[in-house]
């Protein structure tokens, strides 16, 4: 328990001193934020991810013990990130981008074959096994995790607190499983982003984010809850039901599909970048930052739960993966005019939502 202790506060620490570090740095260097049409934050905001990265590096490597994998993951995770920097300064084209991810992915879960075996008891009490599509199906889902958490990644505080609520449970779900590598491992990340958020997050000594995590930062938080994922729904003995994974990370996984689909449907790019996300829909609606990143963290939260709870009871996996209709609805609802019938006291925000946020970067630009 000492060393868990340790740890964490070893993380939030170093996360908290390399990004006042880093935020001096990216300004000199060009590592920032500009407003521009599609971006309507205000002033040149520095991107920290890569400072968040070092942090969880460094103390991950003073661990007693790592989840098997561990080493080749970071490998492909350091090059993921390294990627997400070049692209914040340099604004990569989206075909090289995703070729790319597709490479960093593949480092990670190859080399130790960290992949996705099968998808859980969906055909009664046998497992649905992926037999040859493992490895294709893996780095899919794997890229397309990533992308969820830096699409989200459009409101102060967001995209860092869905991933801690998603940290959260994935650390509760290995605690079940007596699994404490994944379950150090998850508590470690958890006080890097909250070190982070301490910079990122609206509150009463801060009126707007000082820093932002950029697509270096919001893509290693989606490749690492997507390596707890894996680790705790793939391994031998109790599993954590991957339906359940879902659901922990519902609200960017639905956000992001919904995106697309309706995109593709509209015969534009799945990929191209709009203010058609949730959480701008949400501002447009009259809800405040931290309102909308209040109300998406609530929500991930029962979602979350819902997964592990229902896991935990050994509620059938068929009936889980059809329970995700419930959400998806509700998400179809509030985008197409639900928003309209929300409570007149939640329209607080006013103006405020105007240059509030910071628009994603697309999968694909």
């Amino acid at each position: 328990m000492r060393e868990l202790a340790l740890n964490c506060i070893n993380g939030f620490l170093l996360s908290v001193v390399l990004i006042l570090a880093m935020e001096k740095i990216a300004t000199r260097f060009g590592f920032v934020d500009i407003p521009t049409a599609r971006k309507n934050h205000r002033g040149r905001v520095p991107m920290v991810g890569a400072a968040v990265f070092v942090a969880f590096a460094v103390s991950a490597v003073l661990l007693e013990h790592r989840p098997i994998g561990f080493t080749s993951f970071m490998i492909g995770l350091a090059s993921l990130v390294a990627l997400g920097v070049i692209d914040d300064r340099m604004n990569l084209r989206a075909s090289l981008k995703f070729i790319a991810q597709i490479a960093c992915v593949a480092l990670m879960v190859l080399p130790n074959k960290t992949l996705i075996w099968h998808v859980g008891m969906l055909l009664g009490g046998d497992y649905l096994l992926l037999q040859q599509w493992a490895a294709p199906v893996t780095i899919i889902a794997v890229v397309g995790l990533i992308n969820a958490y830096n699409m989200i990644d459009g409101v102060d505080g967001l995209a860092g607190s869905l991933s801690l609520v998603a940290l959260l449970w994935f650390a509760a779900a290995a605690g079940i499983m007596g699994l404490r590598d994944h379950l150090i491992l998850a508590l470690l990340v958890t006080f890097c982003v909250v070190g982070f958020l301490v910079f990122n997050l609206r509150h009463h000594w801060r009126a707007r984010a000082s820093v932002f995590l950029g697509d270096a930062g919001s893509m290693m938080l989606g490749a690492i809850l997507a390596f707890l994922a894996i680790g705790l729904s793939q391994h031998d003995g109790e599993r954590l039901s991957p339906v359940a994974a879902v659901w922990i990370c519902a609200v960017p996984i639905i956000d992001t599909v919904s995106l697309a689909i309706r995109r593709a449907a509209a015969g534009r790019n799945p990929f191209s970048s709009d203010r058609q996300h949730l959480h701008h829909l949400m501002l447009d609606a009259g809800m405040s930052v931290n309102q909308v990143v209040a109300t998406l963290a609530i929500i991930s939260s029962i979602l979350g739960g819902i997964g592990v709870i229902g896991w935990y009871l050994k509620v059938p996996d068929t009936i889980m993966l059809l329970g995700l209709v419930i959400p998806v609805a509700a998400h179809t609802w509030f985008e197409h005019g639900g928003r309209n019938h929300m409570p007149q006291t939640w329209r607080t925000a006013g103006g405020d939502g105007k240059g509030a946020f910071k628009a994603p970067q697309p999968l694909l630009k």
